[in-house]
């Protein structure tokens, strides 16, 4: 598709078209009307600013029946951007002044033949441009028409799509319930009975913890399958607030160490929310790959630095904390990879790497707000 040119490329073109008309004009017209002409050439230079004064500006022009390029610009113009009645009232006052006579002995002498003859030049000088001018203007504002339908058509189809993505939330909350919470459900019942019946203290309390876990995972399930459900009414979610309940439920020994000044503005609740389930993987993996390590966590920044830093460091595993008999081997998760993939979307990193005394940190920089 051809590329349009641009408007001051479009005007310098009219305005050269017009100068060279002047050549056309007889040399004893006299100062006044080498004037009109000059003005009329030189006003097409800013008929899209003021068409309507361009417009009048080559009626004196117009009236000597010389120059017709000037005045056929102004009145085309005028005709595009003005409205109905503007653009004919400047149709009419080009065709009078073009078609009146000199004098009103001329006007005595003509005959109806003459009349008609005289009038008909005028009339294709003023009517041509203005038609074309309401043609160019009636375009305009189709495709102006057009944009805004298309812009509601596409509203539409963005509104077809989020009602379907409620829709699968919606089937998809009722999987997650039926497949997940049904297990849940049946690991703290064995949790219970295994804290109730069990005569070892440390099983007990393993019990005990485990149910308590399945209860936390049931309310978090609960409140993501609330949002799943509901998603343009958000929820709550897990932020800083919860960290030490996470970590006492964790059952881990975690030494805490939190450098945050939040007095002044806290945390946006997408970064609070992300801390908290970084530390949640973190602090699973080391339950599972290094049971009975101490683990450190570090929470630091604030609004002067506009980031929020968390490392979670967990020491080798303890071998005497590791269960007499090897668990079945399970495919490898994605927690570390979905950690990344959440501070990306917020414009952070998170980075995981083993130490040097055979543990684990795991490190996250999310902007604050």
């Amino acid at each position: 598709m051809a590329r349009r040119l641009p408007a001051r490329a479009v005007d310098a073109v009219v305005v050269a078209v017009a100068a060279a008309e002047l050549v056309t004009v007889p040399d004893g017209v006299g100062p006044v009307v080498a004037a009109s002409y000059l003005l009329a050439v030189a006003a097409l230079a800013v008929r899209r600013r003021w068409p309507l004064a361009v417009a009048l500006a080559t009626v004196p022009a117009a009236a000597s029946g010389y120059l017709w390029l000037a005045p056929m610009c102004a009145l085309g113009t005028a005709a595009a951007l003005s409205s109905r009645a503007l653009a004919h009232g400047c149709a009419a006052a080009m065709f009078l002044v073009a078609a009146a006579p000199a004098t009103a002995a001329e006007a005595r002498a003509r005959s109806a033949h003459e009349w008609a003859t005289v009038a008909l030049g005028p009339a294709l000088f003023s009517a041509g441009p203005t038609v074309l001018g309401r043609l160019a203007r009636t375009r305009r504002e189709l495709a102006e028409h057009l944009e805004r339908l298309n812009a509601v058509r596409e509203q539409e189809r963005e509104q077809a799509a989020e009602r379907a993505i409620v829709v699968e939330r919606a089937r998809m909350a009722r999987e997650m319930h039926d497949v997940v919470s049904h297990q849940v459900n049946l690991i703290a019942v064995e949790a219970g009975v295994l804290a109730l019946t069990s005569r070892d203290d440390r099983a007990r309390d393993c019990g005990e913890r485990i149910g308590e876990l399945s209860s936390r995972t049931l309310d978090e399930l609960r409140d993501m399958l609330g949002v799943l459900r509901a998603p343009a009414r958000g929820g709550a979610t897990a932020g800083l607030a919860d960290l030490p309940a996470l970590v006492a439920a964790s059952g881990l020994p975690v030494r805490t160490d939190y450098r945050l000044a939040t007095a002044s503005s806290p945390p946006s609740p997408e970064t609070a929310h992300a801390v908290f389930r970084i530390v949640q993987e973190s602090l699973t993996n080391a339950a599972k790959h290094a049971p009975g390590s101490a683990v450190g966590l570090v929470i630091a920044g604030g609004p002067a630095h506009g980031t929020l830093s968390v490392e979670v460091t967990n020491g080798p595993p303890d071998d005497a904390s590791r269960p007499p008999h090897p668990r079945r081997r399970r495919a490898p998760g994605h927690g570390l990879a979905g950690l990344r993939e959440r501070a990306a979307l917020l414009g952070g990193s998170v980075t995981a790497a083993p130490t040097a005394d055979g543990g684990f940190t795991v490190r996250a920089e999310l902007p604050y707000a």
